[in-house]
């Protein structure tokens, strides 16, 4: 059965906050702290359900690197996927719904690309 530690799993899911908090906070419009909070949750909860998922489905299969994916992992990948997904609706049909759309999309690339990063190496 495909189930990680519980203390891993905090820890990916601590760390995926902080650096999407800091992908958030490079870019000037992504700034303010309001869409740096939203975004860190959002990818927190994207972090826990892709494991939960995981877990359920026994997906240890996922969690093989492969050389053509620059040694990225389906479940590396599916975390960066989910956390782009929450956080572009949280950020646009939430906090930022009068925003330009090229913003909120860029916003939630940067979260999914953060949590993508941090999947890889946790």
């Amino acid at each position: 059965m495909y189930a990680p530690p519980a203390w891993l799993i905090t820890l990916g899911a601590v760390l995926t906050a902080a650096a999407v908090a800091g992908a958030l906070y490079v870019w000037p419009w992504s700034r303010q702290p309001r869409r740096i909070v939203v975004g860190a949750l959002a990818s927190v909860a994207a972090f826990l359900l892709w494991r939960g998922g995981l877990i359920i489905a026994n997906g240890a299969n996922l969690d093989i690197d492969y050389p053509l994916l620059l040694g990225l992992s389906f479940e590396d990948i599916g975390t960066g996927v989910m956390a782009f997904l929450l956080s572009a609706l949280a950020f646009g049909l939430g906090i930022d719904r009068t925003e330009p759309a090229q913003r909120v999309v860029m916003s939630a690339a940067l979260v999914g690309a953060a949590a993508t990063l941090v999947d890889r190496f946790v």
